[in-house]
């Protein structure tokens, strides 16, 4: 039976008032490393690098890290030894969202990591993080 696994945690309401992040670039840089925590397994340490960009309470994201924290051990059963990282694509909806897509590499598998950010206003703000180990999203037609 295949494992699947993934998160989704999706923050629509301001429950705190988060810094910005001025031009896409910075948003980039921030994903970047967030990934790199997460590659490491410092799940903790990427999303304390989001926080002040995210606009939601601490706890929330605390949460979210104990819940990754809590399917990782089913990740390196399944999958095996972190043997490195791909930035994949970027993805946006006009001027408002902007997505990043990375590939975690094990032994035995892959997941992918996919940041979201929203600009309401004139500033970017993490609005959502995925994992998932369903690599479809990533597939490209080659002809």
């Amino acid at each position: 039976m295949r494992v699947v696994l993934g998160i989704m945690f999706f923050l629509f309401t301001g429950v705190a008032t988060a810094n910005s992040l001025s031009d896409e670039d910075s948003t980039r840089v921030l994903s970047d490393k967030m990934v790199q925590h997460f590659y490491k397994k410092e799940f903790q340490k990427g999303i304390d690098l989001a926080k002040p960009y995210w606009p939601a309470a601490d706890v929330e994201l605390d949460n979210l890290v104990n819940t990754i924290k809590g399917q990782w051990p089913i990740v390196d059963q399944r999958y095996g030894e972190a043997t490195g990282t791909d930035f994949i694509k970027t993805e946006k909806i006009g001027s408002s969202f902007l997505r990043y897509y990375y590939l975690h590499k094990f032994s035995n598998h892959a997941i992918y990591w996919q940041i979201t950010f929203y600009k309401p206003g004139n500033e970017w703000k993490v609005n959502t993080l995925v994992y998932l180990d369903s690599l479809e999203a990533l597939y490209e037609r080659v002809d």
